[in-house]
This record gives structure tokens, C-alpha cells and sequence, in this order.
């Protein structure tokens, strides 16, 4: 049996790779979903000046490369690791909440010093 007919077998259900939230959670959208989200949040960010900077002052792209994916990793697996813990003690519907405000004091904070 190849990969293809398996997966087409395994697809006749179309909300089985569906989770509690009604999300997919089959591994491969999951896995492209925090590609996706990672990559577009730290595109262009201060991580990315930086090493460019680090690079550019060590003369060293190879070493630089190394050391930024494994710092990006680690930092990765600890907001995995947390994430997946504190989802345990407190509701997803909660963690989302607190985020958003989270990101609306860092917009407004942002916009006051614009302003200033």
C-alpha cells in the first residue's frame, strides 16, 4: 500500500483530523500552521537585525547560521514545553484572552511613543 492510497483511506472521515476547537490537528497542517506563523513573526524582526549584525561584525555566516537556529530552537522547545503546561492549569479559551491583551497594550504602548 503507498503513502498516497494510505492517506486517501484514512481522509474518508472529513472532520476526523479535526480537534476539540474544530481546528485541524493532523500533524502536517499543524506543522505548517506554526511554519507559517513563526517564520511571518520573526520575518523582518529585531532576531533577524541582529543576526545579519552578528554576521556582518564576526565575519562568519556559518557560525552565526549555527548559533541563531539553535538560540531560535531552544527558545522554540521552552515555548512548547511552557505552552503545553500551562495549557493544563488554564484554558485555552483564557491563554487566548490573555494574549490579546497582551498585544493590545504593546499596540497601544507602541502608538503612545509614535506619538510622543
Amino acid at each position: 500500500m503507498s503513502l498516497t492510497a494510505a492517506v486517501a483511506e484514512d481522509g474518508d472521515d472529513d472532520h476526523s483530523d479535526r480537534g476539540r476547537d474544530g481546528a485541524r490537528s493532523g500533524f502536517w497542517p499543524v506543522v505548517g500552521t506554526a511554519f507559517a506563523v513563526v517564520f511571518l513573526a520573526e520575518f523582518g524582526d529585531l532576531t533577524q537585525f541582529l543576526t545579519i549584525s552578528l554576521s556582518a561584525r564576526f565575519h562568519d555566516p556559518v557560525a552565526v547560521g549555527i548559533g541563531a537556529t539553535l538560540g531560535l530552537w531552544v527558545a522554540a522547545g521552552l515555548a512548547v514545553t511552557v505552552g503545553w503546561r500551562v495549557l493544563t492549569l488554564i484554558p485555552m479559551q483564557w491563554l487566548t484572552r490573555g494574549a490579546a491583551v497582551v498585544m493590545v497594550v504593546l499596540a497601544g504602548t507602541t502608538a503612545y511613543a509614535a506619538a510622543s
